[in-house]
């Protein structure tokens, strides 16, 4: 077996947190190699991909920094100014607005093609070596850093070793980092809808007794959004076995009918959900980022903008480290960088936690007390304005390059 100049980083994942990475350290003449198992990225075309995310403020800054976010298909973006937040078993209800947090929006739903097929131009461009259908075949220790074994190809020795692999990483079971799985127990239903009334650029969210309900603005006529249905196994196994007309009908009960009658636009597709939290992000040369270090429920649409920032914080770790003097991948430079990141995480991860568990509940109480709080929160502005901001991401340890100057 034959190996390679070894590359500074070495990525394995090439979505949307180790694109990112990618491009940072590129940006600033870091040799990044990135393997990644699936095909060419391709941007996306004719109806919306089902798989979406909504960035924040924050990741759209640290998009911006490499310029990628100037790559992406603006056609395919759809701004929302509005978030609404229902409780179906009562009258609590929050609103936050772009305005709320002296924005001109509050987030955008982009597909996750589009944002890969930008980070992966903008890539090429700064002279990352990606490499496409190249699945990892075996990680361990070497001489000097770690040794990554594609399928095709000689072995490659990087410095520094990055996981971006998703929530079964390779990277991370090399490195005999444990990160226990929790199942949820909901599994989310994913599709786009078309509506009689148009969503006029608010993401919507209704919060059942078996799980949330969200309603994303997808770009085009203003009457198609994105779906994520969260429920219980046999909820969504029963909603999956219901005829579309069915299907849509009950959506729009779930929904309240604020869009109108509903229509299934795409097929339905149904994922586990699950809770996974890596007990370190870093080892001597290796450092998890994304779905590979934490994963969350999707209820608040936080998943992916946790990933891009701790893309964002690593990259600005290793950049400040070489500046310095240690080294790109010294030692003091990832334990930052877990200090900066893990506690964030898993204060989100438990908030998210409680948060779904605070709606599950039916008691009197317990309604009465969600209900209460909800419009007091929508009723203070001072309190309101942090939530708006919080949802913005643009408070808390946020990375140089995803600091907002301004948020018109």
């Amino acid at each position: 077996m034959n190996e390679t100049a070894s590359p500074a980083v070495v990525i394995v994942g090439g979505g949307m947190a180790g694109g990112l990475l990618a491009c940072l350290l590129a940006a600033a003449d870091v040799p990044v190699t990135v393997l990644d198992a699936g095909p060419p990225p391709q941007s996306p075309e004719g109806d919306a991909d089902l798989r979406v995310s909504a960035i924040n403020m924050a990741s759209r800054q640290l998009l911006a920094a490499c310029d990628v976010w100037q790559k992406l298909d603006d056609q395919r973006i759809a701004p929302y100014t509005r978030m609404e937040v229902q409780d179906s078993d009562g009258a609590g209800q929050l609103v936050f607005t772009a305005a709320d947090a002296g924005a001109s929006d509050l987030g955008w739903i982009i597909e996750n093609s589009n944002t890969v097929a930008a980070l992966w131009a903008r890539a090429c461009e700064l002279g990352v070596d990606w490499r496409c259908q190249t699945p990892v075949t075996d990680i361990r220790r070497g001489a000097h850093g770690w040794l990554v074994v594609p399928a095709a190809g000689d072995a490659i020795e990087a410095s520094l070793l990055v996981g971006a692999d998703g929530a079964r990483s390779r990277v991370r079971a090399a490195a005999g980092i444990p990160a226990p799985v929790r199942d949820t127990g909901h599994r989310a239903i994913v599709a786009s809808v078309g509506t009689s009334r148009a969503h006029e650029g608010c993401a919507r969210q209704w919060f059942l007794p078996t799980g949330p309900v969200a309603l994303l603005p997808l770009f085009g006529d203003g009457c198609h959004s994105s779906l994520v249905w969260s429920t219980t196994p046999a909820e969504s196994e029963r909603l999956m076995n219901l005829p579309a007309d069915e299907f849509a009908a009950a959506l729009a009960v779930a929904s309240e009918h604020q869009l109108g009658d509903v229509v299934l636009a795409s097929e339905r597709q149904v994922f586990p959900i699950m809770n996974l939290h890596a007990s370190d992000y870093v080892r001597d040369g290796l450092a998890l980022i994304g779905d590979a270090a934490h994963v969350v429920h999707p209820l608040a649409g936080q998943g992916i903008n946790l990933g891009m920032l701790d893309a964002g914080l690593l990259a600005e770790e290793l950049l400040r480290a070489r500046r310095r003097g240690p080294g790109l991948a010294h030692v003091s430079a990832l334990k930052r960088y877990q200090r900066r990141r893990r506690g964030h995480n898993a204060l989100m991860q438990a908030s998210f936690i409680g948060l779904k568990g605070l709606f599950e509940h039916d008691q009197l109480p317990i309604r009465w007390l969600r209900n209460t709080g909800m419009r007091l929160v929508n009723d203070t502005p001072f309190v309101k304005k942090r939530f708006a901001r919080a949802a913005l991401g643009v408070e808390g340890d946020l990375p140089e390059a995803a600091r907002q100057r301004t948020l018109a």
